[in-house]
């Protein structure tokens, strides 16, 4: 079994590049942290906001669902319509010049969907005299000057502008929201990177294949958990084959950063074709079913039977990258037999558990787990013929 896993070059360096590693703190470099005051006027970002493709980005899982009630959508229209100052947004802006709104959707969305006639002004405090009336009916009345000072409101935000490293933003974005639940490096990663890779990321963690291969462990997940986990495997994948990109255009190559990792996989994801996203998602939903057939249900945990342990991030990316290998037909029991145990093997094996104890995402460590899962997985499958006898 050693002769099978240990040899450990050629991913690990594929990985690392030409790169030395250095385990050191994550201190910011400041030239590297870009954040402007901008003005806008709510016309400028309604009209972002419809564009065909859209500039302005408000349905976001980063910011969770706390719908406002009737009431206070139409004290923030009032306020507005008053001229009174609201506390100032936060928005990111991305390489690609879209805003997404980091705080202040919830004012966003009441302000845009007044606009758009989805409900009457009710029980103002102050303008009662508006009461009843819808954004075109107030357009068309004698009050139609209100109209033009909604559109004309300035609303005032920091805006996040690239090339703000992803790690920066997300402890931007945890300052920000702070006076309310923490949100976890995944959720503020969703509103980043939304379009294809977060549609993907829902049909992969929704799919039969994934509720199977994790035992329903994340069936009443709210955090994301499962999603980070899917993404930590997509974006090594993507990496190892490759295929990811720097802000240069060239060949990204990992030098211990998870989360510049994370967001390059996912910026990938959202720049490929159909075709593309599908065949990920096939190779993705092959895996988890090949992962519960070769070990079951609790194949992404470190200890089993009574005293389970929860998925493991770094069990689950493994095991994804041996399963790459792994034939997907039934071979014969006594050949699934000999895979499962080879693989529980493995990961019960000292060598694995300290990989992935202090500094588990570090370029050496990182690379090695995926070098370690590649031969294991490519030594398995060579081991078809024989029915796994050695």
């Amino acid at each position: 079994m050693d002769r099978m896993i240990w040899n450990n070059r050629n991913v690990a360096e594929e990985i690392k590049g030409n790169a030395t590693e250095k385990i050191e703190e994550k201190i910011y470099p400041m030239n590297g942290i870009k954040v402007d005051k901008g003005y806008y006027s709510v016309f400028e970002l309604k009209r972002k906001y419809d564009a065909e493709e859209r500039r302005v980005i408000l349905d976001s899982d980063f910011q969770r669902q706390n719908v406002w009630s009737l009431t206070r959508k139409c004290e923030l229209v009032e306020s507005v319509l008053m001229g009174l100052p609201l506390p100032i947004f936060y928005f990111n802006q991305d390489k690609y010049g879209r805003l997404i709104v980091v705080d202040g959707r919830q004012r966003l969305t009441a302000l845009f969907s007044y606009m758009e006639d989805a409900y009457p002004l009710k029980k103002l405090k102050i303008l009662p005299e508006l009461d009843g009336l819808k954004f075109s009916q107030l357009l068309s009345s004698k009050y139609s000057y209100f109209a033009g000072a909604l559109e004309d409101y300035q609303i005032q935000a920091h805006v996040i502008k690239p090339p703000t490293p992803d790690r920066i933003m997300f402890d931007i974005f945890d300052r920000v929201n702070r006076g309310g639940v923490k949100l976890t490096q995944q959720e503020m990663r969703n509103a980043l990177y939304q379009g294809k890779a977060t549609d993907f990321l829902n049909r992969v963690v929704k799919s039969e294949e994934f509720v199977l291969a994790t035992g329903e462990a994340f069936k009443s997940e709210k955090r994301m958990k499962d999603k980070y986990l899917v993404t930590r495997f997509i974006a090594a994948y993507l990496c190892v084959g490759n295929r990811l990109l720097d802000d240069r255009g060239e060949r990204f190559a990992y030098r211990g950063d998870m989360d510049e990792l994370l967001g390059r996989g996912m910026d990938a994801i959202n720049h490929m074709t159909e075709q593309e996203v599908s065949e990920l998602l096939v190779l993705t939903k092959s895996n988890l079913l090949k992962s519960y057939r070769y070990l079951g249900k609790d194949g992404f945990r470190l200890n089993q039977g009574e005293k389970r342990s929860p998925v493991n991030m770094n069990v689950f990316e493994t095991v994804m990258f041996i399963m790459l290998y792994m034939p997907e037909e039934f071979v014969n029991r006594a050949y699934m037999d000999f895979a499962g145990k080879s693989i529980a093997q493995f990961l019960g094996s000292r060598q694995f558990r300290d990989n992935i104890g202090n500094h588990r995402d570090s370029m050496t460590n990182f690379g090695l787990r995926i070098d370690w899962a590649v031969r294991l997985g490519k030594n398995l499958a060579g081991n078809k013929e024989n029915g796994g006898s050695q």
